[in-house]
């Protein structure tokens, strides 16, 4: 039988504490034609990336888990920032080919789940874990929150005066979609697409509508039959 992931995973491990093959062998039930082979294939990809042995998970879950219940539960909580190192040994890390970068090899999913397996260990030994956003200081956190909430409630506001702006010159647009639009537009954080991308497709389809509709410049559309406007003066020269 073929060995698992996670028996790959904890060969990779032993190997890299300098354990023997023996003791491989007794911890992961494997034999020592598979522990070799497996040494083999780290080696020949440590050959091809000599950073790869530093990107791979080093540490258990349980080990994992005691580490953040001692962070989550300071006086201070924790910030994910100040999580990464740990997550880092859980999770490794992958290399992204398009942003050419590396990642941590983790979903938001097992994120949200490693957060609930902390808070329950936390609970069990009678304390609280907290996890806090990063842009919450730890000084006059109150007030802080209460500013940031005040000050969104402005940007809001003045938002929703440029959509009515926009409306009043544009009233056959959708209210809802233009307020969508003008927030992903102004702040690239609220849309996954770039924001040039995002612009310069829809330039692009303004373009091609303005070509098929004509009138907004006063010209004819593309599918339309131009219209010619009576002219007095035109039809008494031509008779």
């Amino acid at each position: 039988m073929r060995p698992t992931d996670s028996q790959k995973q904890q060969v990779i491990q032993l190997l890299q504490t300098k354990a023997s093959e023996r003791a491989i062998e007794e911890q992961t039930k494997l034999s020592r034609r598979q522990i070799r082979k497996i040494k083999q294939e780290v080696k020949e990809t440590k050959d091809d990336n000599p950073l790869v042995l530093e990107h791979q998970v080093t540490m258990t879950r349980a080990a994992a888990i005691a580490e953040l219940v001692k962070l989550s539960t300071r006086p201070g909580g924790v910030r994910r920032s100040e999580m990464w190192p740990v997550l880092r040994e859980l999770y490794g890390l992958r290399l992204d080919r398009d942003r050419r970068t590396w990642m941590l090899d983790m979903t938001d999913s097992q994120y949200q789940y490693l957060k609930k397996q902390v808070t329950k260990a936390a609970s069990a030994k009678g304390k609280e874990a907290l996890f806090i956003p990063e842009w919450l200081p730890r000084q006059a956190p109150v007030a802080a929150n209460d500013t940031l909430v005040s000050m969104a409630g402005y940007l809001h506001d003045r938002a929703q005066e440029y959509v009515s702006e926009f409306m009043s010159l544009f009233p056959s647009a959708s209210r809802k979609h233009a307020f969508t639009e003008l927030v992903s537009l102004a702040f690239k954080q609220a849309s996954p697409e770039p924001v040039e991308i995002k612009c310069q497709r829809h330039a692009e389809t303004a373009e091609l509508l303005q070509g098929r509709l004509g009138h907004m410049a006063q010209r004819p559309a593309a599918n339309d039959a131009p219209t010619v406007k009576p002219d007095a003066e035109l039809d008494r020269l031509c008779l």
